[in-house]
């Protein structure tokens, strides 16, 4: 999680290639949004707490995926943001003594707006500004009535080119989390991934005909390694061999064994928290 202070702030083989377009994010994995937000994961349980209370916040989707360690907004269309409070042992507080508002900042300011939900005090409804591809990052502003305000991030934005996602091919961690948005890797730790295919009416493909290999290619090649499992072939063990804060890409190959086609899925965005 982002850092917190108090301040008076106020707002011949064949290849074809195909590429990754995913609207939302869904929840990263527990360890994943644990350690890169620099905090507990919130346990069960919610309770009504004092502005001083509030030590951590995560950021969810109208769908409740957890954003909170990565926000891709669509460029073509609005993303309903909530901001969630917790209490320092991982508790959410759901009610704030006195009320509590909030404002959303991005850096850079031509990232994307934010626009007040009625009735929803801790909601915004987030525009993009910026083309595709472009990243930057957003601050939460709390406001109490009479408290000290807090602000909580840098939480990393990326504008993500809209329209529907590729059917075919998903990624997904060792939680059951789908990454194929956005990849985060956890220095010093290494992560394991499992690509997934899916027919044309969405039903994974758990068995393909004459078998397939699966390569991963990072650009820059720096940034991490994958490694094969022996548990299958749709399985890498990655690692982060760059620095906290490099982002880059994954292109991930499947090569049909049957007839030696390979089809190659990405970019898929990286960074190294």
């Amino acid at each position: 999680m982002g850092r917190v202070r108090s301040d008076s702030h106020n707002p011949s083989r064949r290849s074809l290639i195909i590429r990754v377009r995913i609207p939302h994010l869904s929840a990263l994995g527990a360890i994943a949004v644990a350690t890169g937000c620099g905090g507990p994961l919130p346990t069960t349980g919610a309770a009504t707490g004092t502005p001083a209370a509030v030590a951590q916040v995560r950021l969810y989707s109208s769908s409740g995926a957890d954003l909170s360690v990565h926000t891709g907004l669509p460029d073509d269309q609005s993303l309903r943001l909530e901001t969630r409070l917790y209490a320092s042992d991982g508790h959410r507080l759901t009610e704030i003594v006195g009320g509590v508002t909030m404002e959303l900042r991005f850096d850079p300011e031509s990232l994307a707006t934010a626009a007040p939900v009625p009735g929803r005090p801790l909601e915004r409804l987030v525009t993009a500004l910026a083309p595709a591809g472009t990243a930057g990052t957003q601050i939460v502003d709390l406001f109490f009535p009479d408290a000290p305000s807090k602000t909580f991030g840098p939480f990393h934005v990326e504008v993500q080119r809209g329209g529907p996602a590729n059917a075919e091919f998903r990624l997904f961690d060792a939680f059951n989390t789908d990454l194929t948005a956005h990849v985060p890797l956890l220095t010093g730790d290494t992560t394991r991934l499992e690509v997934r295919l899916y027919d044309a009416e969405g039903r994974r493909r758990t068995s393909i005909p004459g078998g397939a290999e699966v390569t991963f290619r990072f650009e820059p090649a720096t940034i991490a390694t994958a490694l094969p499992v022996p548990e299958g072939p749709f399985l890498k063990d990655v690692t982060p061999t760059a620095a906290p804060g490099t982002e880059g890409s994954l292109f991930v190959s499947v090569l049909f064994l049957a007839d030696s086609t390979t089809k190659t899925y990405g970019p898929i965005q990286v960074l190294v928290h």
